[in-house]
């Protein structure tokens, strides 16, 4: 089932690519996600969330609710309610079964690329074809995942912020994340009107204190990791990825 899948494939991840094991970072996400995910009415699920040491803004989500976000997610994010976005979207994704439903319909090995956005994970177990969520899918996501951020104590347009960050930063290619989802210009609009419509309030916690603090956390974390891997500090440390 779900979670089995999950289960397996988060175990590759974690084998394969650099972990952050900080406990304060630890702590700081799962608390988060487990927040978020406790709103989610998938209590049979599992959940858990874990940091790459990656310094490029990604994220995924595995069936079974086991969630991968990068540490760029950290370092790129401006609040704890952005972040909170960013892991209510990915909550959001198992929840409602996108990824074990791209599984069950399709090809197991051409499926699974479809919700790893790393190659060198994926390609493990599902070869070279990468697909991607359906647009449908990822408003579905974004709408819930905001919804999720409106019924816990964040500011409502965590996500919707993260958006507008995106849209300044990188125009609307987005960055590697979105590579495969609606452009951020989009996703702030629609985001925008179910935020308005929903009467969902936008100036509850934003938590921008907090976060500065493991935001800078995090960046001497990755800092140090690229010093013992011989990597130049303003060097990515694995490159641009697309999905």
């Amino acid at each position: 089932g779900e979670s089995g899948l999950g289960n397996q494939v988060a175990e590759q991840v974690k084998r394969q690519l650099p972990m952050v094991e900080d406990p304060e970072i630890r702590a700081y996400v799962n608390n988060m996600g487990q927040g978020l995910a406790e709103l989610a009415g998938r209590d049979e699920f599992d959940y858990s969330f874990e940091v790459i040491m990656d310094d490029s803004l990604n994220a995924f989500a595995l069936p079974g609710g086991k969630i991968f976000i990068n540490a760029g997610a950290i370092t790129k994010s401006h609040s704890e309610a952005e972040l909170a976005g960013l892991l209510g979207h990915e909550i959001s994704h198992a929840v409602l079964s996108h990824g074990f439903q791209m599984v069950t319909q399709g090809n197991l090995t051409s499926s699974l690329a479809s919700f790893i956005p790393i190659p060198e994970v994926a390609n493990i177990a599902a070869g070279l074809i990468v697909s991607s969520y359906s647009r449908d899918m990822e408003r579905q996501s974004d709408i819930l995942g905001t919804k999720l951020l409106a019924n816990n104590r964040y500011a409502a347009d965590g996500l919707h912020n993260l958006m507008i960050t995106l849209e300044e930063e990188y125009g609307n290619r987005g960055v590697s994340w979105f590579a495969s989802h609606p452009n951020p210009g989009d996703r702030v609009s629609y985001l925008k009107q179910l935020i308005d419509q929903g009467g969902f309030d936008r100036y509850a916690y934003e938590g921008v204190e907090t976060h500065l603090k493991m935001r800078h956390k995090m960046s001497r974390l990755l800092t140090e990791y690229k010093l013992e891997q011989g990597i130049e500090a303003d060097a990515p440390i694995n490159g641009p990825r697309e999905r």
